[in-house]
C-alpha cells in the first residue's frame, strides 16, 4: 500500500514563525519588493528588501543580503505568490519595521523559491492606521505606516541641500479623512510622482493612499513622509479602502498652496 504525503504539513503560517527554529518554510505573496542602494554607491545595490503576506494576512519582512542577490533577484516578482523554504530567522528591531510580527527572515544559500502560478492570495496588502491615531501619538513610530485620506493641500515645491552637497526636491501634501489632517512630505523621485498627477488635472476628491510612511515629529507636529524606495504612493486609487472613504462624504477640493 503506497503512502501519500501532506505537503501541507511542511508549510507554516506567518503567525507561527518564532526562533525556536533556525529556518522556515511558507507560502506568500510579495506584497512590497524594493532594493536598498550601498550608501557609498548609488548604483551598487546593498540589499533586496520585501514584505511578504501569507492567505490569513499576516506579513513578515524578509532580506536578501548583498551576496545572495546574483541568485534570487530574478526569481521573485512583486504581486506574485510563492513558496519559500529554508529561509533564517532574526528578531525584527529598529526604528522602520515594515511589520509588526516579532521576526524577520533572511534569504540563505540554500534558501528555495518556488512560483505558485496557479495560486493568488486577494487579501488588502494594507494595514490602515487611522489619521486621528497618528496625530493623537499613540502609533509606534518605530513601525512605517500605511495612511489614506482625501489630498486636500499641495505645498510649493522647493529644493533641499543633502549633506554631500547634491539636491534633492521636496513638497509637502495634506491628507484628511473623519475630520482630521496630516501632512505628508515627499522627497525625490515622489515628488515627481505627485507633478504627474497634478498635472492630469483631475483633483476632484481625489485619494492618496501612503504605504509604509515614516511617522517623525518636527516641530512639536507630528507628520508622515516617503522612505526613498521602499514606500509607494497612489492617486485615486480603486481598492475597497478608497471607496469606501469616497461614500464617507466628498472632498472640498485642493487647496494649492
Amino acid at each position: 500500500m503506497a503512502l501519500t504525503v501532506d505537503n501541507r504539513s511542511m508549510f507554516s503560517n506567518i503567525d507561527e514563525i518564532n526562533s525556536d527554529r533556525a529556518t522556515w518554510n511558507f507560502k506568500a505573496k510579495v506584497i512590497r519588493l524594493w532594493q536598498v542602494s550601498d550608501f557609498n554607491r548609488v548604483n551598487v545595490p546593498f540589499s533586496v528588501e520585501m514584505v511578504l503576506m501569507d492567505e490569513d494576512g499576516a506579513k513578515i519582512h524578509a532580506t536578501i543580503k548583498k551576496t545572495l542577490i546574483y541568485k534570487f533577484k530574478h526569481e521573485i516578482i512583486e504581486g506574485k505568490v510563492y513558496s519559500f523554504e529554508n529561509l533564517g530567522v532574526a528578531s525584527n528591531t529598529g526604528a522602520y519595521r515594515t511589520t509588526h510580527h516579532p521576526y524577520k527572515l533572511n534569504f540563505q544559500f540554500g534558501s528555495l523559491v518556488q512560483r505558485l502560478s496557479n495560486c493568488d492570495i486577494l487579501k488588502s496588502p494594507f494595514t490602515f492606521v487611522p489619521i486621528a491615531d497618528i496625530l493623537g501619538g499613540c502609533y509606534d513610530t518605530d513601525f512605517l505606516v500605511d495612511v489614506i485620506g482625501f489630498l486636500t493641500e499641495i505645498g510649493q515645491e522647493r529644493e533641499i541641500t543633502n549633506q554631500n552637497g547634491s539636491t534633492t526636491k521636496l513638497n509637502v501634501i495634506a491628507l484628511e479623512a473623519d475630520g482630521h489632517k496630516l501632512q505628508c512630505t515627499l522627497f525625490g523621485p515622489y515628488v515627481d510622482e505627485l507633478n504627474t498627477f497634478v498635472g492630469a488635472g483631475d483633483l476632484t476628491n481625489a485619494v492618496v493612499i501612503v504605504q509604509l510612511a515614516k511617522a517623525k515629529i518636527f516641530q512639536d507636529k507630528i507628520h508622515i513622509q516617503n522612505c526613498m524606495n521602499c514606500s509607494v504612493l497612489i492617486f485615486n486609487p480603486t481598492c475597497d479602502e478608497s471607496v469606501a472613504l469616497r461614500a464617507s462624504g466628498l472632498n472640498n477640493g485642493v487647496n494649492l498652496l
